[in-house]
């Protein structure tokens, strides 16, 4: 009796959790989402993916350093200026890709905009159109992953 109960009990939590948004995208089901964004989008999986890998790991509960959320580690100031929700996975993941996507188009180069994306724009253009000391690290990083992914095939 007490099993029954016991076993009905995890099934109904099981239920609730799925029911009530509980559930947590895999690490994968992020990649997808991230690739499909990504070329509808109009850019390169591959660079974005590897933003995502180093800002969160590909975690959507991620909190990092000065109210940063979500697997692209967004501001939710500057997500909520781009008119996104970053606690949202794919709102998240669609401000990441837009971000991105706009440092690129104000930059003009992958390095620059991934310099810009962990600095932001004002300290790259203070830098000349360089990437900052502070970036350098970050920007190597990515390029990197970058490489490894487009040699993947991303």
């Amino acid at each position: 009796m007490k099993k029954n109960i016991l076993k009905s009990f995890f099934i109904l939590l099981i239920c609730f959790l799925f029911i009530s948004g509980a559930y947590a995208a895999t690490t994968s089901e992020i990649k997808q989402n991230i690739i499909e964004q990504a070329k509808a989008m109009g850019v390169e999986p591959a660079i974005v993916l590897s933003i995502a890998k180093t800002e969160s790991g590909f975690n959507q509960n991620a909190r990092g350093h000065g109210g940063h959320v979500g697997v692209f580690q967004l501001s939710p100031a500057t997500a909520k200026t781009m008119g996104f929700d970053p606690y949202d996975l794919d709102q998240n993941i669609k401000a990441g890709i837009t971000y991105y996507k706009n440092m690129y188009k104000k930059f003009g180069t992958k390095e620059l905009a991934v310099a810009a994306y962990n600095s932001g724009p004002v300290a790259v253009s203070k830098s000349g159109n360089t990437i900052p000391a502070n970036s350098r690290h970050f920007v190597s990083k990515i390029m990197k992953d970058y490489n490894h992914y487009k040699a993947q095939g991303l």
